[in-house]
């Protein structure tokens, strides 16, 4: 059994602001098992992502005797909400870079290594999680022991996801962002039934995971809808476009790229670059069939933190 708790840290960058984490632990044990493991969300979802019942990559790390963190990136989840968010989207421009991210990621880091007796913290990046912990790893050596870049999002040109940004008028630019986007329930789904591959996305995804990762998100949001920031929107704009918004050559921990093979977003020439790029001297390439960008909450999802924990624990 698992000890959940939540806490949050005041923003270095903005003194105002406030930064969630959902901590858990082994019930009965002390919350410094002696290592520590930060998870990091993508674009749209908050830490709930890696916090569902019946798929908790959380749980799965503190069965492997971690003490396992989810931040929300903020404008995401319970950290502080923009007042943009309440407003018309067309009201404000996009918010939250990955810069921003970077820094509640340090913020985060430097509370888990004094919270739980570490020197080093093992660091899991999602999608554009991946961008923003590869950022951080790239510019803020000395705190992390292992990289994990799951699904990553690089610097691959995509012409697909290019024409979904761009202006109607002018296709080399951006089209106008406001400040955040909406999703439902049902455009989640969409979304991700559109990378299962089979008739029955029930072989790949218990049919009752996507309302238990709903209620989870929705826990923090005033309606029926997920609000996300628009500010990832412009860092997915350079990385569809081949432009990369950090240098992997400058990360010099072991690093670990993985992702599922059916991923219609962290593409296969993306992750095998980025790989080729990296500066660590111990760095692995994988991927697991049969999934999608949505690998970890889908029923293949054992078979990835089971690869991801072997990285983790392996010896140099």
């Amino acid at each position: 059994m698992t000890h959940a708790e939540d806490f949050w840290i005041d923003s270095s960058a903005a003194p105002a602001e406030r930064i969630h984490v959902r901590e858990k632990h082994a019930d009965g044990e002390p919350t410094a098992p002696g290592k520590a493991v930060l998870f990091v969300h993508g674009a749209t979802y908050p830490g709930a992502m890696f916090d569902v019942p019946g798929s908790s990559w959380l749980d799965h790390a503190v069965a492997d005797g971690y003490a396992a963190y989810a931040l929300d990136v903020r404008g995401y989840g319970a950290s502080t909400r923009s007042a943009a968010l309440d407003a018309p989207a067309a009201d404000n421009p996009p918010f939250a870079r990955a810069e921003s991210a970077v820094a509640d990621i340090a913020d985060v880091i430097a509370a888990i290594r004094e919270r739980a007796g570490v020197d080093t913290v093992d660091v899991v990046g999602w999608s554009w999680g991946t961008m923003t912990t590869g950022m951080y790893a790239a510019t803020r050596p000395g705190t992390i022991n292992r990289l994990v870049l799951f699904a990553p999002v690089f610097c691959c040109e995509q012409r697909t996801r290019i024409a979904a940004l761009a202006d109607p008028d002018d296709a080399l630019r951006l089209r106008p962002l406001g400040a955040y986007r909406t999703e439902t329930a049902a455009q989640a789904r969409e979304r991700w039934d559109a990378e299962i591959t089979v008739e029955d996305p029930a072989e790949w995804r218990d049919p009752a995971i996507i309302d238990a990762w709903f209620t989870a998100m929705l826990a923090d949001e005033p309606g029926d809808a997920v609000r996300a920031p628009n500010g990832v929107l412009v860092d997915l704009w350079e990385a569809f476009n081949g432009r990369a918004r950090y240098e992997p050559g400058e990360i010099d921990v072991p690093a670990l790229v993985i992702r599922a093979t059916q991923d219609a977003t962290a593409v296969r020439d993306d992750g095998l670059a980025l790989f080729d790029r990296l500066g660590s001297t111990h760095k692995q390439y994988d991927e697991i069939g049969r999934g999608t960008h949505f690998l970890l909450l889908e029923r293949r999802a054992p078979q990835l933190f089971t690869r991801v924990s072997r990285f983790l624990d392996s010896p140099l």
